[in-house]
This record gives structure tokens, sequence and C-alpha cells, in this order.
């Protein structure tokens, strides 16, 4: 017969009261399994919060994997009871672990998913604030300043999402790039280009060439921009100038690791 998870959970903190660390350790995790089971994502994500700590504690900051499993688990819970900005805070904490057992893998996918949680409760305290129920007593920064400082985080980790995975998804940089090369060499086939004294309409071969030059600023000359043409060349010159060294910094940080 398995024990009320509540109780576990009393007992559990007994434990820590007497600093009787493995034993309190033992009872949250199994009292955050229990809850978890029962579908109680808020209360699992609170015990398996407390075992992680607890291990940390009891391996005196020497080994951290089962520290970084119990807080990825309770991550997970805090996202499935609605309090992103909970679990954005515990898949940093278990980021944090496995970088320092050198387990980068899940360090990565930690990372990012702490990332895209703030991402989302920013942009649902933005939205639909009145739905927002954390698990901490901790409230959002209210009044005008407060919703600037919260827009322009979530427009910067969007962007950040979108273009290179919060420096974990470096392959997402090469997709815009080609998403842009494609986009400019269609607008380039609606206007002029010049080869010397001679301008032409490009067609798509043309275009093409012309755009993947531009955005990788390689710059031939055989070919250059005349009228509303130079509008599209510079703008993807400007976002050349960071997608190019973005997806090369991203694709580093990943084989360095490894």
């Amino acid at each position: 017969m398995q024990k009320n998870p509540g109780l576990l959970e009393k007992e559990a903190h007994e434990f820590l009261s007497q600093e009787k660390i493995g034993e309190a350790y033992e009872l949250f995790k199994r009292a955050g399994c229990l809850y978890k089971e029962k579908g109680a994502h808020k209360e699992a994500a609170l015990c398996l919060a407390s075992a992680a700590g607890c291990w940390a504690v009891r391996s005196g900051e020497r080994m951290f994997h089962n520290s970084s499993l119990a807080y990825e688990e309770a991550a997970k819970e805090a996202e499935l009871s609605g309090d992103l900005e909970y679990a954005s805070l515990l898949y940093r904490q278990a980021a944090i672990n496995f970088e320092r057992d050198m387990e980068f893998f899940s360090f990565s996918d930690c990372f990012y998913r702490s990332r895209e949680c703030l991402r989302k409760f920013l942009t649902r305290s933005l939205v639909t604030p009145q739905k927002i129920h954390n698990i901490s007593a901790a409230g959002i920064e209210r009044g005008a300043y407060g919703i600037m400082k919260r827009f322009f985080l979530c427009l910067s980790l969007t962007f950040s999402a979108l273009i290179w995975g919060h420096g974990e998804r470096p392959g997402r940089a090469f997709y815009s790039g080609i998403v842009l090369v494609f986009l400019s060499a269609f607008f380039y086939m609606q206007g002029n280009l010049t080869n010397g004294a001679v301008i032409f309409k490009p067609h798509f071969f043309q275009a093409l060439y012309f755009s993947v030059i531009t955005l990788t600023t390689v710059g031939y000359g055989d070919i250059t921009p005349i009228g509303m043409t130079k509008v599209v060349a510079m703008i993807e010159v400007l976002c050349g100038i960071f997608i190019v060294p973005i997806f090369i910094v991203g694709l580093s940080r990943k084989f360095l690791r490894t």
C-alpha cells in the first residue's frame, strides 16, 4: 500500500530539520513521484525541486547527476502546472548541474527549455496576465515600465528562438539564411540589376546568384543593384552580417562541447 504523498513530504521536512539530508532526499523524491502519478503537478514540482536541493547538499557539490535529473523532472511538472516562470528557473538550475557534470547534450536541452519557458511566460504576462497563477509568491512587475521591459525581453527571446534557438539550435540560423536568400531573390526579380552598363531584369538563377553573393558579403561587383533593389540589397547585407556569424558561433559551441 502506497503512503500518502503529503505524509511523505511532511516526514521529509522533519528529516531536513534534523539535517538527515539523505533520508529527506529519498522521501521528497518518492513524494514527488506519487504526486506526479496523481496528476498534482504543482506539488510534484515542489517536492522534486526539494529533492534536487537535498542531493546537491548531500553530494557536497561533487556529483550533480541525480540533482540534475530531479530539477529537470521538477521543471516538467511546473510546466504542466502552468507556472512557466518557475519551470524556467528549474530548467536553468538543471542545465547548470548538467554542465558541471559535463553532460552537454542534456545541458543544451535544459537551457533551451529554460529560455522557451521564460519566453512563453513573458508572452502570457503581456497577453493574458490574469491567467498567471504562479507556484511561487513572486508577481510580475506592474506599470508602464514593467510592461515595456517584458515586451522588449519577450521580443529579444522570440528573435533569439527563431534565428538560432537561443544558441542551442544553430541549424535555425542556416535555414533563416536560406529563407532570406530566396525571399530577396524574389524581390530582385521584381526590379532591375545592372551588369556594367547593361540594365536587365534578372531571371530566377541570376537573382539567386546575386542574393547569395549579397548575403555572404562577397561582392564580386559583376552585378549591382539599381533603384529599389538597392533597398533590398542593403537589408540583405545587414541581415547577413548577423546571420552568418551567429551560425558559425552556434555551430562552434556545439562542436567544442562534444
